[in-house]
């Protein structure tokens, strides 16, 4: 049924549960995994007279990036220890414009959400109440680990 699955992550340990259950769905149906990161621009961050020289700003941004990568070599790795196929993308965007683009291409996506209320999740926001709202493709909310 779901073939393609799409699991984005941003490599903490908040969304392990996701990763887990995303993972065994797609390990009991034979599906292949795309895990999605999307690393966000540091400069959409940074007020505009900030004390930050560009040169900080970017070696910053190309720390996060290698972390990035580092995280996402190492769900492949748990993918496909677990006999998934798996293929790790990191995509220069901000989360929820990335995940609505690539969701086009798969069957599921599988997400953690905090799980907040009332007025604290109208001011934090979510990004996965916005790919509720506006994805066309199914997806499965899971809650995330809270360790």
């Amino acid at each position: 049924m779901f073939k393609r699955i799409l699991i984005p992550t941003d490599g903490t340990e908040f969304g392990r549960n996701a990763l887990e259950q995303g993972l065994e769905v797609a390990r009991l149906m034979g599906s292949e995994v795309t895990i999605l990161y999307a690393l966000e621009n540091p400069y959409e961050f940074l007020p505009a007279y900030s004390a930050e020289t560009p040169e900080h700003t970017e070696a910053m941004f190309e720390h996060y990036r290698e972390e990035s990568e580092k995280a996402l070599a190492r769900i492949r790795d748990i993918a496909t220890a677990q006999g998934v196929s798996a293929k790790a993308v990191l995509v220069e965007d901000s989360p929820v414009p990335a995940i609505l683009e690539a969701a086009k291409e798969h069957d599921l996506v599988v997400m953690a959400t905090h799980g907040r209320k009332g007025i604290e999740r109208v001011l934090m926001g979510s990004v996965t109440d916005k790919i509720l709202h506006n994805c066309s493709t199914p997806v499965l909310v899971l809650r995330g680990s809270s360790a």
